[in-house]
């Protein structure tokens, strides 16, 4: 017997208060059900007549408004088709709605989709609210009742996630039930197609004054500006007293009881018994537990308020005042208008110029909370932690793909006009420099490398390599490519499928140019920096590189670095072999909730403390390594409910919310293991 889930949506708190079973009886009665209206699906779906035809749909005589459950509308899965399906009901009038009730019978195992989400409108308003939104679990059928309490609406829209593209998407059925109260009194007429199609594309409302999420409450949720002035005079009370322990840490954060291991006056690293550490400026060892984008100006902390043309970004309930917070408005990356909410709070709760007290309160958290430094993206250059730096990368790199090609004769000079490092030599609290970001060579790279002509420096490697690999056998090569190249200088202009290069070769091949790569780049910085780490390019060890290219410049870095975002360390581990430091300078845990999302499945968390022991774990079991010497938490800030610039981010990354309230249950467990890492890590078996 096929089960259904049933979940009854509250509103206005959108949390669901479990799975209620809703026996059919439950359902509207016909007379209840509004028949009339039109309805325009954005993706044209490949089942469902007469819905497949497109245009627009009568609500009574389409699959999802007529009542036949062994009819549905359905969407197939392809690895280009769309993740997000959207669909828009025209009721002619506002009407007041009791409820919204969606079906989705799958005819067979195989359909379905991950969450959705239901929004509405009124004529007179210009955006979208949210109804409710779920995430579907794994039955095969599904049922969904968003509680409306007789909100006036005219257009309803659905969208539909599916997890992959692949997945297919059965939906049976929309019944949207007329509430107590009267219609509008002067309906516009009905919406085109083209009309309803612009209202797929109409923002929804999600954020208060604050920058909170509408839609839900929570203890300590901002009210007032009053409010946060009274949270700040508490916390600054309770953190009067934190300051780095002389008697414990040098003024770097490198433990003294761990004993003197030569103090050079900058930061460097050293295998002590087996184990890897930092060594602070004064010689003592340091793990490094770094907070990245530790600044409130980091650019990704804000979100874009107007579009390019000049119309708003139709989402929040109330901007901040453009005059008071003048500071919080900038045009950043790609030229997005944006406002940040984060330095508007700040200034409500420390003051206009709150950089002082901000500061200062930064710091003793920072420290109470058991974090020693400044990681990746925008620091504050008035905290006093060490830090991580970024050398820049040239604008005119010869690009393949994402990709550098190491090849080109003028790289070097490149880097060498670029950089601009002096100022940071002779920085004791600098501990090192990564070159740019989650960026590496896999096979995808190559295989635009071979299919280019021979002006490419990396084409004429690649030739360069084959003729050293198969000692001038050009009959071999050709053979093995499938070409019939006179030369291999004729060879270079050959287009090659990457399909007829062996393995070994591709591998080989991004080794190779791993090496040139990091040795380029280090020896670019060591010419204007001798002082300080070359920390290597943050690789995520599975996206946008391979294996080869993550170990290929061991020789040519100090460190290992890496951007992981996971609860399982075997992908940082594997690189152990390699006997070289590695530090893990991006990864989170996160909870969906609130408005906000999470990266992935397992780094999603079930609560904040969750979070907190989700952290524990992770960096435990890497401090356990003997290579691991520590790690930076991106990011210090969570991102705006309303989206990170230029991006549909809005994950629950920060150990603080964007109303500079911190996440205690999470902190007070990342306090505890903080403490204990260098100790942790004075267990691991040594190599």
């Amino acid at each position: 017997m096929t089960s259904r889930r049933s979940l009854i949506l509250g509103v206005p708190a959108l949390s669901i208060a479990g799975a209620l079973a809703m026996p059919r009886a439950a359902a509207a009665s016909h007379h209840d059900i509004i028949s009339s209206g039109n309805y325009y699906l954005g993706v044209t779906p490949d089942d469902g007549s007469p819905d497949r035809d497109g245009g627009l749909i009568p609500l009574a005589q389409g699959a999802l408004g007529d009542g036949d459950p062994s009819r549905f509308v359905g969407w197939r899965g392809a690895s280009n088709a769309p993740r997000t399906i959207a669909l828009v009901f025209d009721l002619l009038n506002d009407l007041p709605l009791a409820q919204i009730r969606i079906v989705s019978n799958a005819p067979a195992p195989g359909w379905g989709f991950t969450g959705i989400s239901v929004t509405y409108r009124s004529e007179g308003d210009t955006a979208y609210r949210l109804a409710g939104k779920a995430t579907r679990t794994g039955e095969t059928d599904y049922e969904l009742v968003v509680p409306m309490a007789d909100r006036s609406a005219r257009f309803v829209r659905i969208e539909i996630i599916r997890s992959s593209a692949l997945l297919h998407v059965p939906l049976s059925h929309v019944e949207i039930q007329r509430g107590h109260g009267d219609a509008g009194p002067h309906p516009g007429p009905a919406f085109t197609v083209a009309q309803l199609r612009a209202e797929l594309g109409r923002y929804t409302r999600l954020a208060d004054r604050y920058g909170q999420y509408l839609y839900q409450d929570w203890p300590g949720k901002v009210t007032s500006d009053d409010q946060l002035q009274r949270e700040y005079a508490q916390e600054a009370a309770a953190l009067a007293g934190v300051a780095l322990d002389p008697e414990r840490y040098d003024r770097y954060g490198g433990v003294k009881s761990l004993g003197r291991h030569g103090a050079t006056g900058y930061f460097r690293v050293k295998k002590v018994d087996g184990r890897w550490w930092f060594v602070t400026p004064d010689g003592h060892l340091f793990f490094l537990k770094a907070v990245d984008a530790f600044s409130e100006e980091e650019w990704g902390y804000g979100t874009v308020y107007e579009n390019p043309d000049g119309s708003p970004r139709d989402m929040f309930d109330e901007l901040p005042d453009p005059d008071r917070f003048a500071n919080a408005y900038a045009v950043v990356e790609n030229g997005l208008i944006t406002v940040n909410f984060v330095k508007a709070n700040l200034m409500r709760k420390y003051g206009d110029n709150y950089k002082a007290k901000w500061r200062d309160l930064t710091h003793r958290r920072m420290l109470d909370w058991g974090f020693n430094a400044q990681g990746k993206w925008h620091r504050d250059p008035a905290v006093p932690f060490p830090y991580i730096e970024r050398a820049p990368t040239p604008l005119d790199v010869i690009k393949v793909r994402w990709a550098i090609d190491p090849f080109d004769p003028d790289f070097s000079t490149k880097l060498d006009r670029t950089f601009n490092l002096r100022p940071y030599r002779t920085d004791p609290w600098l501990i090192g420099y990564f070159f740019e970001n989650e960026r590496g060579w896999n096979r995808e790279v190559v295989g635009e490398v071979v299919r280019q002509a021979g002006d490419l420096p990396a084409k004429r490697a690649f030739i360069h390599y084959l003729a050293d690999a198969y000692a001038d056998n050009l009959t071999r090569v050709n053979e093995l490519l499938g070409t019939s190249a006179p030369s291999f200088r004729a060879l270079a202009d050959e287009q090659i499928d990457i399909n007829r290069v062996p393995p070994g070769d591709v591998a080989a091949f991004i080794t190779l140019a791993a090496k040139r790569y990091f040795q380029q780049v280090r020896n670019a910085i060591k010419r204007q920096d001798p002082n300080h780490l070359f920390l290597g390019s943050c690789l995520v060890p599975t996206w946008r590189t391979s294996p080869e290219w993550n170990a290929g410049g061991v020789d040519h870095v100090d460190v290992l670095s890496f951007d992981w975002y996971s609860n399982n360390i075997s992908e940082l581990t594997r690189y152990g072999v390699h006997d070289k430091p590695i530090v893990n300078l991006e990864y989170c845990f996160m909870l969906p909730d609130r408005g906000m999302t999470s990266h992935n499945p397992s780094i999603a968390a079930s609560s904040q403390a969750d979070r907190g022991v989700r952290y524990a774990s992770f960096i435990e079991a890497l401090a356990r390594t003997p290579f691991f010497i520590g790690s930076a938490w991106f990011a210090h800030y969570d991102q705006a409910v309303t989206n990170k610039p230029g991006s549909t981010e809005a994950f629950n990354i920060g150990l603080v919310n964007q109303q500079d309230q911190p996440y205690h249950e999470m902190t007070n467990i990342m306090r505890e293991t903080n403490r204990s890492l260098e100790m942790i890590h004075l267990q691991a078996p040594p190599s």
